[in-house]
């Protein structure tokens, strides 16, 4: 299947109803349908019955109200008249059949059960709810569609719009990690909001989650069905992948919006960098607890600033953390709100006001809604019977209105949070500690086992292939901290580990293979709220634990389960009991279904001589070659730099390095390569970034000038097509400056063919189908 059909979702010239409509839901829907094509003159509804106009209007979209108009032959007579995507609303499955049929037209269905599709900038309304939703520049995923018409509502609410909405219901096709992908390409969408009831395909849905969080922000709302002797409320395990992805996890729909709300309508604000402003001493306290409660200090004015506020308010005081206005007049109040607005140790005010005698609210609204300042203010207004029309007169104005202090707060911190996580995207992780097991042996002596019937591996068994990772099997009279981790099987997520630090008592943190230090530290600190950090050794060798356990996950497959204690001593000798418990199966689980989160590509290594009988390793990116890649491109000439980058760079910060070599090894193969006898110099780097359907893969070479000419660029180009080759990729292609004629040689020696770049006549574009390459060079 392709990502781009899903575009005809979007933007269908053509609409074909199949069906009658059968509930009130379905009835919305035909008039949204209708009330659309009147609109958009180019969109038109072929056919309410039958398929016999299709051949003449060729619809891109079909909606189907009732599944007995969903059989594999229509679906299939869909697809050969031009038909690209399926809107299907009937509760009812869509089949197996069904979805074989759309397969060679790539035709994509969404559904079923979906609340439908809106776009606001064609007008297009495909939806089953009510409410016309306004423009903007937030796309709404869900997979419900109740949660769907709520989120709209409240949306509408807060006078917050929407670049498109997609309800995937069922997701038989079409999933929301489709769904992220496309709104991580749309230029009109800014900022994405998502709700998770359940997770189809872990490894697709964290590759397309990091994707869309590395360029806008991603917002998050997961719901669990209760069931009886189930699990109850949010699953920590999503949490930890929502957060290993970059993306913001809410508690609840008013969270969500508050946070969007924040991102939008403040832009610059920081967690740690709000003053608190009130019309009471009261009010004050109500904003300085709420920033207490989240662990806030509250900002104060400089004594520049302190000082005109004071003097622009003669009634308002000085409390410390907060100023009280007291029955400052309108005026006055406009003025001390400017003066700590200007300060520059504040980045926004949280100004809550009370509807005292004499100072109602709506006069207040409308002079801040006046202002300059207003995208730096967050405002609450107290009470219920004049604070509603207050804040519908504040969300009229595009400004930052929360019902209560606690919420203008907690927007506040998903907003950092959001910065955060982008943060640990890219953070740069230490090597990662060497573990020489044997782990083709291990994975023999494992299979044995399992064909024998072992399930759980013996003392000795799991002693051995503890020690093998690095942890030995005894445990020590005395440890300074001992922590419990347990790798187990999620419903959604594949292997899941976790850590529980038993001394506290508290919940595990959850995390996934494979690990780096730093992921690993971040999961000591959560399930130990940071008591470990006080024994260093310890505390970094439990790190390293992690991270060998990540491996072992990784490594191999038949292991599917694990329960150990681990030990540090104060030296940070790593040790665990000999009742670990380790359980085996003969029936792995498929390796994209096994682990959420792509491994190191660690069989890519090799080594090559070329010509003068040089030697080089190739082998793919770690997040750890950073400084070696800065070293790579800061030795560049000028001229080198423009070639690869179509632009003249001075200065390559951490965040393009960081871009470079923290990769998703499920979309993107990128190599490096380097003398045998200089393995920490790079040569040379080869990168090919697949598109999120996997059909058409951009690539790039990079050779640096001491190594030119000596085959490297040939050799890494042909890795990276055999690699497109194996992965099944249709198309790989490439943009290169007319002039590079080096590179142009070497492509068109390869089987590229050069086509002139219609948008760029200084570049041209060279593709070669790449699908045979392998079994043609072999």
């Amino acid at each position: 299947m392709t990502l781009r059909n899903i575009d005809a979702l979007f933007h269908a010239e053509g609409v074909a109803i199949f069906g009658e409509p059968d509930s009130e839901a379905q009835q919305q829907l035909v008039r949204n349908i209708e009330a659309s094509v009147d609109a958009d003159k180019r969109c038109h509804v072929v056919s309410r019955a039958g398929l016999s106009q299709l051949s003449e209007f060729k619809p891109a979209l079909a909606v189907v109200l009732d599944a007995r108009w969903g059989t594999a032959a229509r679906i299939g007579r869909l697809g050969e008249n031009g038909c690209r995507a399926v809107l299907w609303v009937s509760d009812d499955r869509i089949s197996g059949n069904a979805l074989r049929a759309a397969q060679p037209y790539n035709l994509r269905l969404l559904g079923s059960r979906s609340a439908g599709i809106f776009q606001t900038r064609a007008g297009h309304n495909f939806s089953t709810l009510p409410l016309a939703p306004r423009p903007g520049k937030v796309a709404l995923i869900t997979q419900s569609q109740s949660l769907a018409a709520a989120a709209l509502d409240w949306a509408l609410g807060r006078n917050i719009g929407f670049s498109w909405m997609a309800c995937s219901g069922s997701e038989a096709d079409i999933d929301a990690a489709d769904l992220l992908d496309y709104a991580a390409l749309d230029p009109r969408t800014r900022a994405v909001v998502l709700q998770v009831g359940h997770i189809r395909s872990p490894r697709k849905f964290m590759s397309a989650a990091r994707a869309a969080a590395r360029v806008k922000p991603v917002l998050v709302l997961q719901t669990r069905r209760a069931v009886d002797d189930g699990p109850k409320g949010p699953d920590p395990a999503r949490s930890a992948a929502f957060a290993r992805a970059g993306l913001v996890e809410c508690e609840n729909l008013g969270g969500l919006f508050d946070g969007l709300a924040a991102m939008e309508l403040l832009p610059t604000v920081g967690s740690n960098r709000i003053a608190v402003l009130a019309n009471g001493d009261g009010a004050c306290a109500l904003g300085t607890d709420a920033m207490f409660r989240h662990q806030i200090e509250p900002a104060r004015l400089s004594s520049d600033n302190r000082d005109a506020l004071l003097k622009a308010a003669p009634k308002a005081s000085n409390l410390g953390v907060s100023i009280d206005l007291g029955r400052s007049s309108i005026e006055h109040t406009i003025a001390a709100l400017e003066c700590a607005t200007d300060d520059a140790n504040i980045d926004a005010v949280l100004f809550v006001h009370s509807p005292v005698a004499g100072q109602p609210h709506e006069p207040m609204v409308d002079a801040i809604a006046d202002t300059k300042f207003a995208g730096h203010l967050m405002t609450v207004w107290l009470g219920l019977h004049t604070a509603q029309p207050a804040r519908r007169s504040s969300a009229r104005a595009r400004l930052a209105t929360f019902a209560s202090a606690d919420e203008a707060v907690r927007a506040v911190r998903y907003r950092a949070r959001y910065h955060f996580t982008r943060e640990l995207l890219t953070a740069t992780p230490p090597p990662d500690p060497t573990v020489t097991a044997d782990v083709d042996g291990l994975r023999e002596r494992l299979t044995m086992l399992s064909s024998n019937g072992v399930e759980w591996l013996s003392s000795d068994e799991a002693a051995h292939l503890l020690t093998a990772y690095g942890i030995a099997g005894e445990m020590p009279a005395e440890t300074d901290v001992q922590v419990r981790v347990r790798v187990y099987r999620h419903d959604e997520l594949g292997m899941v580990m976790s850590v529980r630090d038993e001394a506290l008592g508290i919940a595990p943190a959850y995390g996934f293979a494979p690990l780096d230090a730093l992921l690993a530290r971040r999961m000591l600190e959560g399930a130990s709220a940071g008591r470990l950090r006080g024994t260093r050794a310890a505390f970094e060798a439990l790190a390293q634990a992690l991270v060998r356990l990540g491996k072992m996950v990784v490594d191999l497959p038949s292991l599917s389960g694990l329960d150990v204690r681990v030990a540090a001593g104060p030296r940070g000798r790593l040790q665990a009991p000999s009742d670990s418990l380790i359980e085996i199966t003969g029936n792995p689980l498929p390796a994209r279904d096994r682990l959420a989160m792509s491994p190191y590509p660690a069989r890519m290594r090799h080594i090559v001589s070329l010509r003068n009988d040089t030697r080089y390793i190739v082998r793919a990116i770690r997040p750890s070659d950073e400084p070696a890649v800065l070293d790579l491109l800061e030795s560049l000439s000028p001229d080198e730099i423009r070639l690869r980058f179509f632009n003249f760079i001075r200065h390559f910060s951490h965040d393009m390095a960081a871009r470079i070599t923290q990769v998703d090894y499920d979309r993107e193969v990128s190599l490096v390569v380097s003398r045998y006898d200089t393995p920490d110099s790079l040569a040379g780097m080869g990168t090919l970034i697949c598109d999120p359907d996997g059909t058409e893969a951009e690539f790039a070479i990079l050779v640096h000038h001491d190594h030119a000419g000596v085959g490297l660029g040939r050799h890494l180009l042909d890795c990276l097509l055999r690699q497109a080759s194996a992965r099944d990729i249709d198309t790989v292609y490439g943009d290169v400056l007319a002039q590079n004629k080096p590179m142009l040689k070497l492509a068109r020696s390869l089987g590229f063919k050069v086509k002139l770049n219609i948008e760029d006549s200084s570049s041209v574009r060279v593709e070669i189908p790449a699908a045979n390459y392998a079994r043609e060079k072999n």
